[in-house]
């Protein structure tokens, strides 16, 4: 499973569309005990995915990521 942080509800939002468009299917979720620097803990999740390729979409859109992890 990959996690993308994004911070903001909106942004977060933002990114779902924008991956959906792309054929993902993202789900959003909160992070338990978010750091501060994990802004309102809002994390995209995504299945089987390439990270690489799913993280160059969402830069190429403009969108702030907070941080990336693979559980």
């Amino acid at each position: 499973m990959l996690l993308i942080k994004l911070g903001s509800i909106t942004n977060t939002q933002r990114a779902q569309k924008i991956l959906m468009k792309s054929g993902y299917s993202p789900r959003i979720s909160r992070l338990i005990n978010p750091k501060k620097s994990d802004g309102c803990g809002y994390v995209l999740k995504l299945k089987n995915t390439d990270e690489k390729t799913v993280i160059n979409i969402l830069k190429n859109a403009g969108i702030n990521i907070l941080g990336v992890e693979m559980q």
